[in-house]
């Protein structure tokens, strides 16, 4: 097989032998694309003073990118399937340092919410197709920890880039930090284009790979009702942590600095997590290890409303709240690609984009829930509301797993389950 004379070839000792090296070039654009997607939030109060507008107006640039993500992980993923593996990665860190820079460069918030739209488009197409490249690399049985390295980038970028980026934000002016983002973007690409052999070409089937029988890929029922998992799942976290810093401060009691350390901690356990979910997914399974990590993320988002009045309550579990989010990464986006395998063999790529798309659904649809959750009852109540939605993902997955249990065929199928 092929994958595995790239993977001979491509030794690395970052803990993970037999780990092809071009999985490591992935993990640094995948670093830029961390950086992109949640620096505006530490960099919110100078956006507005600069461009003269409220800041929950920029709020929206956060936004835009998600969408950006949303949209293009799925449908560009299907359309590009009959595109070479380099060639696709290759235009993404384009488009997404094109994008970044853009960001940087517009005078209005009009421009910069189009730009990082369209750098978002880059951001949910190279991650769907760089995760599933590496999970096919490095073969079913170290898919979970192939992923994590590719989102290690990612993780990385949210605990030292993200922090360091907020606060050289008051040094320096806002453009200057967007633009540094497009400079890892185009770092990035310049190791793709000379440090990748392509190990992987275009995807073919039975059906030459069409456009058109990837975009059927979409529809398929087995696929979408994994990718809710994914949905639900993130809303829950998400409904919490969005509203975090208001609530650690109102609530709480903690002060405007303190806030600062517990971003910090959250986004080093983040990191962490992300490791340890690609160990525990290929120790236990694709399904056992995202149903253990969806329900640590109930319990933990539940006990934020339980004991959102203790400061060392609190500061343990925004701790555990980021190990559990992002150790739910490389499980589920794995588990995907492995539902693909068995239902939609040609449609690993489109999985893998379903799922970056579920991602940055349940961000945004997290947000929205915990803003309604705080209109009609309280910033207490942000946990609760995300128990309740995390629960209906675990529920979900817990009933597919019965499913696939309860079908001797299915249940032979079923890699590392």
């Amino acid at each position: 097989m092929e994958a595995g004379c790239i993977a001979s070839r491509h030794l690395h000792d970052f803990g993970e032998a037999n780990m092809p090296f071009v999985i490591y070039i992935f993990t640094l654009s995948a670093f830029a694309l961390g950086l992109a997607e949640f620096v505006p939030i530490g960099l919110a109060d100078v956006m507005a003073n600069s461009l003269g507008v409220d800041v929950e107006q920029t709020g929206a640039t956060v936004t835009a990118y998600a969408l950006g993500a949303t949209v293009a992980a799925p449908i560009l993923t299907a359309l590009t399937m009959g595109w070479s593996r380099k060639s696709v990665m290759l235009t993404t860190a384009l488009v997404f340092s094109a994008g970044s820079l853009a960001a940087a460069l517009a005078d209005s918030l009009t421009l910069i919410l189009g730009a990082r739209f369209i750098a978002g488009m880059g951001h949910g197409l190279f991650l769907a197709v760089a995760s599933s490249t590496a999970a096919r690399l490095a073969g079913p049985s170290r898919a979970g920890s192939a992923v994590a390295v590719v989102f290690g980038g990612f993780t990385l970028a949210m605990a030292i880039g993200v922090p360091i980026s907020t606060y050289l934000g008051g040094m320096l002016p806002w453009r200057v930090i967007l633009g540094a983002i497009a400079v890892f973007g185009a770092i990035g690409f310049l190791g793709l284009l000379f440090g990748m052999r392509d190990p992987l070409p275009a995807i073919k089937d039975g059906h030459g790979g069409s456009a058109l029988h990837s975009l059927q890929a979409l529809l398929n029922g087995k696929l979408l009702a994994g990718a809710l998992v994914t949905v639900l799942g993130y809303a829950g976290s998400f409904a919490a942590y969005t509203y975090i810093a208001p609530l650690l401060t109102e609530v709480t009691g903690s002060s405007a600095s303190t806030v600062g350390v517990f971003m910090l901690v959250y986004g080093v356990m983040a990191a962490i997590g992300n490791i340890l979910g690609g160990k525990l997914t290929d120790a236990i399974g694709l399904d056992r290890a995202s149903m253990l990590l969806i329900a640590g993320i109930v319990l933990v988002v539940f006990g934020m409303w339980a004991m959102s009045g203790s400061l060392l309550s609190m500061g343990v579990l925004v701790a555990l709240l980021g190990m559990f989010t992002f150790a739910a990464v490389p499980a589920l986006q794995a588990r995907l690609i492995g539902i693909a395998e068995r239902h939609a063999p040609h449609a690993h790529g489109v999985a893998a984009g379903l799922n970056i798309a579920g991602f940055n659904s349940g961000i945004a649809l997290g947000s929205v829930l915990g803003g309604m959750t705080i209109g009609s009852f309280g910033l207490a109540y942000v946990g609760i509301a995300g128990a309740l939605v995390s629960g209906l993902g675990l529920a979900l997955i817990l009933a597919q797993m019965l499913k696939t249990a309860s079908s001797p065929h299915q249940a032979a199928e079923s890699p590392a389950s």
